[in-house]
């Protein structure tokens, strides 16, 4: 009896078969393709599932609407922070403000803003939101380069509010959101040098000040 030759799996059966982590980070490769490309009002689980290759049940098994799926495609983009420490506090909060720029890539402002309009019906939704912000990788490595700049005394010692240590993200999403603006290098500069360091009380070295690197607030939108 002749042996029937095996046809190759198509890609939809070989997505199926990924598990795990695997299968969750190629629905979140789906997920901000399609927010990417049609934002958030036009975005949906069957669109997410078809990109990923994958069935609309997996992507339910997982994530009990579309927003909680957005969500968690918004901290994929900062599990991994790395923690500068270049002996100067302002030096490493500018460069955690640059990750965050460059993490949020092609995030539309349609999607964090949709996202934050769909937490008014949703207190579950809202209080993973506040999770999110307050608990990041993000949010962790601000807390740790403020406790070493306290240790080499640039600042006085903590403990810091949450609220302070997500301040200039906080900012820097208002903006986006409200306004609509995508923070270049002189809103990072101005929210680390006009609010952030400020409040910390760390003083500004006075070549920054003399060299005009910090921006004035009236350049700021």
């Amino acid at each position: 009896m002749p042996n029937t030759p095996r046809t190759a799996p198509s890609a939809g059966e070989t997505m199926s078969r990924r598990r795990g982590t695997e299968l969750e980070d190629a629905i979140l490769a789906a997920a901000r393709e399609e927010l990417a490309e049609l934002g958030y009002a036009k975005s949906t689980m069957s669109g997410i599932a078809n990109r990923a290759g994958t069935s609309k049940a997996v992507l339910y098994r997982r994530w009990s609407s579309l927003p909680e799926l957005v969500l968690d495609t918004l901290r994929s983009r900062f599990t991994n922070v790395p923690v500068p420490d270049t002996g100067d506090l302002r030096d490493d909060v500018l460069d955690l403000l640059r990750q965050a720029q460059t993490n949020l890539g092609d995030t539309r402002r349609d999607t964090v803003s949709g996202l934050i309009a769909d937490t008014v019906h949703d207190p579950r939704l809202a209080q993973r939101l506040r999770d999110l912000i307050a608990n990041s990788a993000l949010s962790d490595a601000v807390s740790t380069v403020l406790k070493r700049a306290a240790e080499r005394g640039q600042i006085p010692p903590g403990p810091w509010p949450r609220r302070v240590i997500t301040l200039p993200i906080s900012l820097l999403r208002d903006d986006f959101v409200v306004f609509g603006i995508w923070p270049s290098d002189a809103d990072l500069a101005a929210v680390a040098d006009e609010v952030f360091l400020p409040l910390l009380g760390y003083a500004l070295p006075s070549s920054v000040v003399r060299n005009g690197d910090r921006p004035s607030s009236e350049h700021r939108g």
